[in-house]
């Protein structure tokens, strides 16, 4: 059972979690940028003895302004999950409506974060923005902070290996729509995963001889279309928690002519119905492009030599 307390309604905050420290971003991924920026927050949080909490939004702005779909990392179950395993002790969730987006920095400022969350201290990026027509930064923040006795602090875009690539969301989805899912892997600091229940397939795979698990991925970024090493990590049914080495396959399937993309999955060693079971599918290395087989037997012997492969790249994983 996770121990981090969510909050929808800001205004409903818990009285022993006034006075913290509140990291405010979208965390789309929870790369190794937003990482250094909590966990830099948790020093402070533990020297002032209060609670450290992250605020963030659903839907994603981006997707609320443009109506973009498939483009976020993560869901904010597993935002949690990872915000939990840093030491974050709440998280509150902004609905990021009509309401949200039209309301002055002024009034976010005085409404939410004084008076609704009555935070001690917030932490942003330099270059997080916030207010009707983003004319909320940094700056706005720390005068206000000055009048109103909280503290403010700036973290800056943090680049690896001092080369000119930060760590920022756009970066890792750029990797993987190029299928670098090693890349993207290093600049989240973990595996980059989608999450969803098991749905009804044509059962094409285990006429084959290598059943599969169909998973919807609409609200994720889509990957490079292709095979990949992958473990998935059961959510929900009798084998919750286990996790198993897997193969994948994302994208049209041309050999069969479909039109539509999807996520299947196949399992080592594992022959059990688990339709509707929800699965975290936790992707490690790009294997091979998609292409279209002549027919089934030159479809099979490429499996084949897929699955000897991907083998290899999970053990050394």
């Amino acid at each position: 059972m996770s121990k981090i307390k969510v909050f929808t309604d800001y205004s409903k905050i818990s009285k022993n979690f006034y006075n913290s420290s509140l990291v405010i971003g979208n965390f789309d991924g929870v790369h190794r940028g937003h990482k250094k920026v909590i966990k830099a927050a948790k020093v402070i949080s533990k020297r002032n003895k209060s609670q450290l909490g992250v605020m963030m939004f659903d839907p994603h702005p981006r997707e609320y302004f443009t109506k973009e779909k498939q483009f976020l990392l993560s869901s904010l179950e597993t935002k949690s999950e990872i915000l939990e395993s840093l030491g974050v002790n709440f998280i509150i969730i902004l609905k990021f409506n009509k309401i949200l987006a039209s309301m002055s920095a002024l009034t976010f400022c005085n409404k939410i974060l004084l008076n609704g969350c009555r935070m001690q201290h917030v932490f942003i990026g330099k270059n997080f923005r916030f207010g009707q027509n983003r004319t909320g930064n940094l700056r706005y923040l720390e005068k206000f902070g000055l009048e109103n006795s909280f503290k403010v602090s700036g973290s800056e875009l943090h680049k690896i290996n001092k080369s000119k690539k930060i760590f920022s969301s756009s970066n890792v989805r750029k990797f993987i729509k190029k299928g670098k899912i090693k890349e993207a892997n290093n600049f989240l600091g973990h595996h980059w995963s989608v999450s969803g229940t098991v749905i009804t397939g044509d059962k094409r795979g285990r006429q084959i001889g290598f059943p599969t698990a169909n998973i919807s991925t609409e609200k994720y970024i889509y990957p490079k279309f292709g095979v990949y090493a992958v473990k998935v990590t059961f959510i929900s049914g009798k084998h919750k928690g286990e996790i198993k080495n897997g193969i994948a396959n994302f994208g049209l399937r041309p050999t069969f002519g479909k039109k539509t993309a999807v996520l299947e999955v196949h399992l080592f060693s594992f022959k059990l119905n688990i339709y509707k079971t929800a699965l975290k599918v936790s992707f490690v290395d790009y294997v091979r492009p998609e292409k279209k087989f002549l027919g089934i037997e030159s479809l099979k012997n490429q499996i084949d030599k897929d699955i000897i492969k991907t083998k290899k790249i999970l053990k050394k994983s």
